[in-house]
Parts: C-alpha cells; sequence; structure tokens
C-alpha cells in the first residue's frame, strides 16, 4: 500500500503558510524565481508516495498557480525558467534519491484569488508508458542528455509538452488547445517530428489587456499576450473565475487572421453579457467593450 511520506514534513509547510500569508498581503513584493524553485522543491518533497522495497515516487506534474500580477511578470521568460524548474527538480530527486516517472511536467497559471507574492503548487502522478524509471538509476550521461534535450526545447519519450515552452494554462487538462506532435520510431526511442499544416498566419497582435473587476477584491489587469485566452472556474483556465454561475470552461478569447479579438462561449449554462446584452455566444471585441461572466466585470482595451 502505498503513504504519504513525511507527515512532518506536512505540518512544517502547513506552520510556514499560515506565516506567510499575512505577510504576503501585507507587504507585497516582486515575484522572484528562485521562491517558485523553492515551492517546487517543498512540493515534491511534501507529496512523495512512499512505496514497495523502499522506494519514494515523486509527482511528475506540477501546476503552480500564482496572482494575475505575478503571472504576467514571470511570462515574458517562462521559456526559459520551466527548463530550468524542470532541470532542478530532476537534480533535487536524483539527490534525495526519489524515482521519476518521467520529467517533470510544469504549468503555470494565474489565479484571481491569489494576491501578489502568494504561489500555490497542484501536483499529480502521471501514468506514461514510456517513463524515464527511477532518476537514481540514471547515470551521469543520461541527466546531461536530458539537460541538452530540455534546453533544446525536445520532448523526450512519454512527456506530453516538456520543453515546449507554451502556457500550460492553455495546453493543460481540458483545454483543447493543440500542440506539434512527435512519431516513435519502433523501440529505440527515436523521435520524428510530425509535420502539422501549415496554419493561416494571422497579423502580429496588437497590444490589448482586460481590466477585471472582481466581486470583492478591486480590480486586476490581464494582459492577452497569446492567441487563446480561456476563462471559466476550472483551475486550468487562464483566468478563474470564482463564481457557482459559471462553468467549469465558459468562455475563451481568440486573437482572429482578420486581426480582431473574439470571444466565444463555450457551450456555458448562462452564456455571456457583452455591452449589457445577456446570454451572448460570440461576439468581435472592439476597444472599449465591456462583458460580464458570473460576478466579474471584463473591459477590453486594445492598441
Amino acid at each position: 500500500m502505498n503513504a504519504r511520506q513525511n507527515p512532518l514534513a506536512k505540518l512544517e509547510a502547513f506552520m510556514q503558510r499560515v506565516i506567510e500569508s499575512p505577510f504576503n498581503r501585507l507587504f507585497p513584493s516582486k515575484m522572484e524565481p528562485i521562491e517558485i524553485t523553492r515551492k517546487l522543491e517543498r512540493a515534491m518533497d511534501d507529496n512523495t508516495m512512499l512505496q514497495g522495497e523502499g522506494r519514494r515516487l515523486s509527482p511528475n506534474v506540477y501546476d503552480v498557480y500564482l496572482s494575475m500580477k505575478d503571472h504576467q511578470q514571470i511570462a515574458p521568460g517562462q521559456n526559459a525558467l520551466t527548463r530550468d524548474w524542470q532541470n532542478h527538480l530532476v537534480e533535487f530527486a536524483r539527490r534525495r534519491h526519489y524515482t521519476l516517472k518521467t520529467v517533470p511536467i510544469i504549468r503555470l497559471h494565474s489565479d484571481t484569488s491569489l494576491r501578489p507574492g502568494m504561489i500555490r503548487i497542484d501536483t499529480e502522478q502521471a501514468d506514461q508508458a514510456n517513463g524515464l524509471g527511477a532518476t537514481q538509476a540514471l547515470s551521469p550521461e543520461q541527466l546531461a542528455q536530458i539537460r541538452d534535450q530540455l534546453a533544446q526545447g525536445q520532448m523526450l519519450p512519454g512527456i506530453d509538452g516538456v520543453g515546449s515552452g507554451a502556457n500550460h494554462g492553455v495546453q493543460g487538462r481540458g483545454s483543447g488547445a493543440g500542440h506539434q506532435g512527435y512519431a516513435y520510431q519502433g523501440n529505440s526511442g527515436g523521435l520524428a517530428p510530425t509535420v502539422p499544416p501549415t496554419p493561416p498566419q494571422a497579423p502580429p497582435m496588437p497590444q490589448a489587456w482586460l481590466t477585471i473587476r472582481l466581486p470583492q477584491a478591486g480590480q486586476q489587469t490581464y494582459r492577452i499576450e497569446k492567441p487563446l485566452v480561456n476563462i471559466g472556474r476550472q483551475l486550468s483556465n487562464d483566468i478563474i473565475v470564482e463564481d457557482k454561475r459559471v462553468s467549469r470552461y465558459h468562455a475563451q478569447i481568440k486573437y482572429q487572421p482578420d486581426g480582431h479579438f473574439a470571444i466565444f462561449d463555450l457551450g456555458s449554462t448562462n452564456g455571456i453579457t457583452i455591452n449589457n446584452t445577456p446570454h451572448m455566444r460570440q461576439h468581435i471585441l472592439r476597444n472599449g467593450d465591456q462583458f460580464t461572466i458570473g460576478s466579474y466585470d471584463f473591459y477590453f482595451e486594445r492598441r
């Protein structure tokens, strides 16, 4: 039977959260990547499972939730940071003699319920058919090869999305966003990238952002820096709306080939109120448009 390792570490982490949360609310500061690194280490320690013969299996999926402000700050360097964090966790697991089935998958999300300086990390164990096996069994040459592949943005056997550098909130669970696939050649482990059809090229994205008025927490600004932005109650969305009237996957903002942004309802129960018109299912967004999802008001601006 599997059991959680080290309940003392979990108690220590809980006490640290109790102490840190009020401090972060009173003295919000710039989010530093090293803080996320420490939290990832702690998440690995706290969620490692004891298995037979003394093996300790660590989670290989890490969903990192930040405030919208911190997420926007981290986003420009997200590709390089994600590879560094993946590398660091592989080394950390090796030093701790933990088992990893794959190179860790790290996905960043923004959460409107978090204040600047706050971090929440959810972990899970994703089974893959072609895992890497125990990290303690990896030779220095294999570890070096993993680092090289991560640095080059390559995908490893059995790992979906590692090194892609895409925003993980979109490519995470249930988002429906696609990515380039890889075909396996026999049992040699060689990877041959498939060539997807070339989509129509949209013009360069203009500067655009959403000013979001929250029910009891003032307002926040979300810069639109990618062609798909998902909105809903599920934690894997880019913008999380904590309201029972909001569907898990409620709406999506999409940058169109014609140079406009459009908002689409994703089959929600209550639809979207756009410019005071309720139950709308889609709309071409123009500068100054307002829409409401649940108890959140959104103001769209672009240049």
